[in-house]
Order: C-alpha cells, then structure tokens, then sequence
C-alpha cells in the first residue's frame, strides 16, 4: 500500500476541520452568552433602571402628539424637466424654520401653526426599467446609478414626500405646495412654452386638413389624361385611377388627436393626480419604540454593568505609563 503524501488532505480529513471549527466557534458564542447571562444576573439592579429608563424614552417619544406621520404622491410636470422641479424642491427641502426668510411660513403663506407641524418635505427620483415610460420604482436611497443606460431616472415626474405632526393640515399643505410650484417664473415659463407648441402643432394639423380637403375636391374631379399604349399588337388604355388621399388625412387626425390629449392635461405645469397619501402607521409607533428601548436598554444594562466589573482593571490600565 503506497504511502500518503504528507502535504496532501483527503475529502473526510476537510470535513472533520470544518466541523471542528464549527465546534469551537459554537464553544466561543455558548460561553459568551454564558458570560452576559452571569453577568445580568449579578447586576439585575443595572439591567432593570437601564431598560426602564430606555422604555420610558421610547414611550415618551412615541406619544400621540409627538407621532410622525408620512404622505407622498407622484408629482407630474408638463413641460417642465425633473431636475427643473429638484431644484425648486430644494428651497422647501433646506427650509430654516429659526430664519423668517428661509422659513416654510413664508415661502409657502402658511401660518406658523401648520408649517411648526411639518417636520421634512423632501423629493425622490422615479426610476423608468425599460424606458417604456412605465414607473416603477422610487429611489428613496439616491442610489441609482447615473451610467445606467437602461434604467433611468424618468423625466415627467419625481415623487415628493412630506412627514408631519397632524395629518387633517395635509390638504392644507398639498395645495400650499402645488401653488408654490405651479407659480415659480421657471416653471411657469417652461410650461406656456411647450403649451404654445402643442397648441401650434394643432393649428397646422387644421391648416394641412384643409389645404388636402381643398387638393383633393380639385383633382377627383378633374379629368385625367387617357394613357394609350401598344403591347403585342394590341391597343391598351390605361388605367384610369385617381390618387386618394385618406392616408394623409388619417395620419393628420391621429397627430391631432394626440396634440389635443396632451393640451387637456396642461392646466399647470405640476399636479399631483392621487394627492399626498397618508400612510396610518406612524414611523415612531408606540410598539416599535417601546421594543426599540426595551432592546437598548438592555444592551447599555449590560456594557454598564462591564464596566462595573471591570473598573479597577480599567483605572490600571489608563495609570499605566
């Protein structure tokens, strides 16, 4: 029988190292619980005002007049571009409620008693998979990355988002918003520009209607030239067949209809069809926090109670010279 080579390992030798090692990392994380356990039971006292104390904060924290609710819509912009409307956001989004001339009151002509409510106002990039002019995901993270080709950020839309304290002064504030938008001077410039050019578009669809109308009464009723032609000894006529033009004016009424489809939807240069969405579920919920502060308060118990344990190891080492 051939002697195995020392530097080689056979299939069940790995396997038996893997599992060792699983052993004594299972050793290692038993004894660490071990420890913490031991380690609560000799500092109950600690552990219990530490978690009371965190319980308490996240209680008072979660309090109905202090609950944080959050209403989004998908904003729409006609004849106006994304990153126009971004960069009108921004002055809501950096609003200084300390600065009477930074402060939502003012740029929105609302009274300090709904703008103290409003706690964020910010605006997201509504990303197209695709390019088939399909919304379908909102970049909450601003994450997406710019040198995809494929997955853009779309150009009619952005979705915009507040967090408030009272949820019955969200009307008051989605219409405070949309003035705010639909009355800036860019905006509103951008936006009668590309009106007038879809109005434009639908003045020359009527003019070319009639200008064919006109051709096409002329030359149906005009005699044609009789077309005479020699073919194997034979005298043909040719054909007499009259141009017709439906197809112009077929392809004109569809590019009218759309011109018209999309004049209807320019009465401002953003609106937000569904509204601001009100979700119920508060993002600082009673049951959230309370689990929240229970879990901290007994992670500090503990490294309190370490550092109890270990004070005079701790003194020692910082006197060390």
């Amino acid at each position: 029988m051939e002697e195995n080579n020392s530097k080689e390992i056979n299939l069940l030798q790995l396997i038996s190292l893997f599992f060792n090692w699983l052993k004594k990392k299972w050793e290692l994380i038993l004894n660490f619980l071990g420890y913490l356990l031991r380690l609560s039971f000799r500092h109950i006292l600690v552990i219990f005002i530490a978690v009371l104390v965190c319980f308490s904060i996240g209680y008072y924290l979660s309090r109905p007049s202090a609950r944080i609710y959050k209403a989004e819509a998908v904003a729409m912009l006609y004849g106006v571009d994304t990153q126009t409307a971004k960069e009108v956001s921004k002055q809501l989004e950096s609003s200084v409620s300390s600065n009477t001339l930074f402060s939502l009151s003012s740029k929105l002509s609302l009274p300090d008693s709904v703008t103290k409510n409003i706690v964020e106002i910010t605006s997201f990039y509504v990303i197209d998979y695709l390019k088939d002019g399909v919304a379908d995901m909102i970049d909450y993270k601003n994450s997406h990355s710019l040198t995809d080709t494929l997955n853009l950020r779309m150009k009619d839309r952005f979705c915009l988002q507040i967090k408030t304290l009272n949820i019955n002064q969200v009307p008051i504030v989605q219409a405070a918003i949309l003035n705010y938008f639909n009355t800036n001077l860019v905006m509103r410039n951008q936006f009668n520009i590309r009106k007038s050019e879809i109005t434009q578009q639908i003045n020359i669809c009527d003019i070319e209607l009639q200008r064919i109308d006109s051709l096409a009464k002329i030359f149906y009723f005009k005699d044609t030239e009789k077309q005479i032609r020699f073919e194997k000894d034979k005298l043909l006529v040719g054909d007499q067949k009259k141009q017709l033009f439906f197809e112009d004016l077929l392809k004109l009424h569809d590019i009218k209809a759309f011109a018209q489809s999309k004049l209807t939807d320019y009465t401002q240069p953003m609106t937000l069809p569904s509204g601001l969405v009100v979700n119920p579920n508060p993002e600082n919920g009673r049951l959230k926090y309370e689990i929240v502060g229970l879990f901290l308060g007994f992670l500090i118990g503990l490294f309190v109670s370490a550092l109890i344990e270990n004070f005079k190891k701790i003194l020692s080492f910082l006197d060390k010279k």
